[in-house]
């Protein structure tokens, strides 16, 4: 900054208007302030987080000692994982937390009350999870699965395109919503009542340890 002072006084020194003008203090007071500033800031943000970093870890630690218990190693459950799922919602294995509807609805409401609980309509897209539904009550459920006017195609509510090769997937009719019973789907008026599915991400804890701390680490699994 020195530098480029002196060079700007030799610049103007011919100049008589300019000779009497000198650098403000004030400038001289922001150039050497900004930095100053900046490095506080640097700190603080970094005192800030690691203060949160540090609560988090203890909170998990809190909601890891209390819902996660000793299980059987061979089990999901054991001492160094734990799957969690919310109040009322089941967990069949996998990564997976499903809510089974005590009552009917149209797709739409279906669609809104799963949305509601940042979950989607039970979406079936490999024979797995079809084999997994059939042990859920033989009931008539909703599927996140419409036919979109705009690409005259099936899509799942979240935006994949409907595989057409799925053997348990039969007939499929324009302007209607899709819906599952037993081991095939099927479609149907939108209006009409079902019970239905939702599904979400389980939320998986990871017990790992250092020299200092124990920690439970959440991994979300992607839809």
């Amino acid at each position: 900054m020195t530098e480029e002072i002196v060079y700007a006084n030799l610049k103007f020194e011919n100049n008589h208007e300019l000779d009497n003008i000198t650098e403000p203090e004030e400038t001289k007071e922001k150039v050497i302030q900004i930095p100053k500033d900046y490095r506080t800031q640097l700190t603080d943000l970094n005192m800030t987080k690691n203060q949160l970093h540090a609560n988090f870890s203890n909170i998990l630690q809190a909601i890891g000692n209390h819902l996660c218990l000793e299980g059987e190693k061979k089990l999901k459950n054991n001492g160094q994982n734990c799957v969690l799922c919310p109040a009322n919602w089941l967990w069949k294995g996998g990564d997976t937390c499903y809510y089974l509807s005590k009552e009917e609805k149209s797709w739409e409401q279906s669609h809104q009350f799963c949305s509601s609980r940042n979950s989607t309509l039970l979406l079936i897209k490999d024979a797995a999870k079809m084999k997994l539904v059939q042990e859920f009550p033989r009931e008539t459920y909703w599927l996140g699965l419409t036919f979109r006017d705009e690409q005259k195609e099936w899509y799942w509510t979240d935006n994949t395109v409907l595989t057409k090769q799925m053997s348990w997937v039969k007939q499929l009719h324009p302007q209607y919503c899709g819906y599952i019973y037993y081991n095939s789907v099927y479609s149907t008026p939108c209006t009409k009542k079902y019970y239905y599915v939702c599904e979400k991400p389980a939320i998986l804890f990871q017990r790992g340890s250092n020299h200092w701390q124990e920690d439970w680490f959440v991994r979300p699994k992607r839809l």
